[in-house]
């Protein structure tokens, strides 16, 4: 094969999907340990609500502005190059982060990290998507299943490191390496490309098919947001539930995420990828309908599971197609269609947040139930299979 992305004969393909696999994990175990931190880096640094927001908008500003800049390096050098390089940047950032002395450094050290991160998130995507072009059946979904896993275990994981007494860059120290030393050892299982450059442009403007595909990806990154960041307000606030029973609601919608990853591919093998993007928009409107139809504790939990479901296999279906635009990259049109949807999931929160101040935050989330049914419109506007 001619692109250096989807040239899959220099390894096994299942070793190459066991690599990546294996990254996906990783990367979601080091934002699960990065979440267990934020709160200590707040105590740590003494710092104020608009301080703490301050530290986690220099994460996203490294973030975003590199997707794109990461698109164009991964074309250009190849996957086995650039998900190294990204987990080898990420894991020493990781480690400055947890031995920044003061604020400034603080803030300087959270904007490389979330730079390495960003790259991390677009080159391993992009060669996910490669690797699932090729695949006899569908992958995708499980593949971000092992993120979605991933991000459960570091919750658990920094907990528990935290809990016995290790410092925050001990932490951060050790989740560096990790994810460090997993880039070294899967780049002998990625499939190494045959070619440094791909054909086509290393930067596009999103416009007609990423743009499409960017556009479902910011509707649906804007649910997930919205619904990591005020699930727990909204159960314990609005429909009156303790602080324990509200934390275990965001964790169902966790856990129904990952589940519905790894089931998601026998799915759409089953019903194609559009049904299930219809479908998934349907059932994410639905779950968070019916939250906000009955504020009470047990059903508004259920209808927070049932989002997960619907949310679970809706960004790799688009990061899939974003990856087999004709013309394009499939790193370039990653980065763009990530981008778009990682620039909703930090956008979200907060103008769910304005809307509950000037409404109610029940009435506000009707804007994730809006969005939901967008991209269940979308999935039916679609002509071919994601």
């Amino acid at each position: 094969m001619s692109s250096a992305l989807t040239d899959l004969t220099a390894r096994p393909p299942i070793a190459a999907r066991v690599a990546i696999s294996a990254v996906f994990l990783t990367c979601g175990v080091n934002m699960g340990v990065w979440a267990t931190q934020i709160a200590r880096i707040k105590q740590e640094f003494d710092l104020t609500d608009p301080g703490l927001a301050t530290v986690v908008l220099a994460f996203a500003c490294g973030s975003i502005p590199m997707m794109p800049v990461a698109g164009a390096l991964s074309a250009r050098w190849g996957a086995v190059r650039s998900v190294t390089a990204a987990c080898l940047a990420c894991g020493i950032a990781l480690a400055l982060l947890g031995l920044a002395p003061t604020v400034p450094l603080l803030l300087a050290a959270a904007l490389v990290a979330g730079a390495a991160v960003g790259t991390l998130d677009v080159t391993m995507n992009a060669h996910a998507t490669a690797l699932a072009a090729g695949w006899p059946r569908p992958i995708i979904s499980s593949i971000h299943g092992w993120f979605s896993l991933g991000g459960l275990v570091g919750g658990v994981a920094g907990g528990v490191l935290t809990g016995i007494g290790l410092s925050i860059a001990w932490v951060l120290g050790l989740n560096g390496i990790a994810i460090a030393v997993t880039g070294l050892g899967a780049a002998a299982f990625l499939p190494f490309p045959g070619e440094r450059a791909e054909p086509g442009p290393g930067f596009v403007l999103p416009r007609g098919p990423v743009l499409g595909i960017g556009l479902l990806c910011l509707l649906s990154l804007m649910i997930e947001g919205g619904v990591a960041d005020w699930t727990t307000v909204y159960l314990h606030e609005t429909a009156g539930a303790t602080l324990g029973w509200a934390a275990s609601g965001i964790a169902g919608f966790s856990i129904a995420m990952a589940i519905g990853r790894f089931g998601g591919d026998r799915v759409v093998g089953r019903f194609g990828a559009a049904p299930v993007l219809v479908g998934s928009g349907l059932v994410t409107a639905a779950g968070i309908g019916i939250a906000v139809a009955v504020p009470q504790p047990v059903p508004a939990t259920l209808g927070f599971v049932l989002t997960g479901f619907g949310m679970a296999n809706i960004v790799p279906l688009m990061f899939a197609a974003a990856g087999r635009v004709p013309g394009v990259s499939p790193a370039v049109g990653v980065a763009m269609a990530a981008t778009m949807g990682y620039g909703a999931f930090l956008m979200g929160p907060p103008l769910i947040g304005f809307l509950a101040g000037a409404v109610s935050l029940r009435i506000a989330l009707l804007v994730l139930v809006g969005s939901a049914l967008g991209i269940a419109i979308g999935g039916w506007l679609r002509r071919e299979p994601a």
